[in-house]
């Protein structure tokens, strides 16, 4: 099982929700990390696990598209042995791929991206879509997304973000039938170490999360 930290950044700090809504983010508390400064709560999540994969959301991008942002690129230069996965909410194919590093791979979140023709039609492969659910149902621009081919998907249950609620099984389910072939990614509502065990009896080789790495809740092999 592969664990991958996820870290949300809000007006360049590190911010965590109990709501599962993008509203409703406030900077990460002392009880969590000792900083919210997102380089080095980085080098204070390394201490805790040996990680190699970090998934990262530039909030204020997803809300309104921005040109890249500077933390990100500091990060992704700062950390070059780490490979990031980064939601900075692109919207069309155009922004997409916008950092120069070659250690992170773009994500195309339903939430957001609109674009899925010129995916198909340039049959580009090079991002991870990530399949936001809310209330089991996929938040989406436009259903063109159920013609890619990802590699890889999320199944980012917003509504689990924090809500300790556990895997979403349906969602999971609901995405295998629409991509019989893609590796799905579980984030959102991961306790400890129930889950864990639930995750790789489905079948579920990479999970996304942080307070149960924060809290200790899990082991980190």
């Amino acid at each position: 099982m592969k664990l991958i930290p996820a870290i949300d950044l809000k007006d360049n700090k590190v911010v965590t929700t109990t709501k599962g809504s993008r509203r409703k983010y406030q900077e990460i508390s002392l009880k969590l990390s000792p900083t919210s400064n997102p380089l080095k709560f980085i080098e204070y999540i390394l201490t805790l696990g040996n990680f190699n994969t970090i998934y990262l959301a530039d909030l204020d991008s997803i809300k309104e598209f921005k040109k890249p942002n500077n933390v990100i690129k500091t990060i992704l230069q700062e950390y070059e042995n780490i490979s990031f996965i980064v939601d900075n909410g692109a919207r069309k194919f155009s922004h997409l791929n916008l950092y120069d590093n070659s250690n992170f791979k773009q994500i195309i979140a339903t939430e957001c991206f609109e674009d899925y023709e010129t995916i198909i039609k340039k049959n580009y492969m090079d991002y991870i879509l990530s399949a936001d659910f809310m209330n089991n149902e996929i938040l989406q621009i436009n259903t063109k997304y159920k013609y890619l081919k990802p590699k890889k998907v999320i199944s980012m249950n917003l509504d689990c973000i924090g809500e300790k609620k556990g895997i979403n099984i349906k969602n999971l389910n609901s995405l295998r039938e629409i991509y019989p072939l893609s590796n799905i990614v579980v984030s959102g509502g991961i306790r400890g170490n129930e889950d864990f065990h639930e995750a790789i009896k489905n079948g579920v080789t990479e999970i996304i999360l942080l307070t149960a790495i924060l809290e200790k809740n899990i082991d980190l092999i």
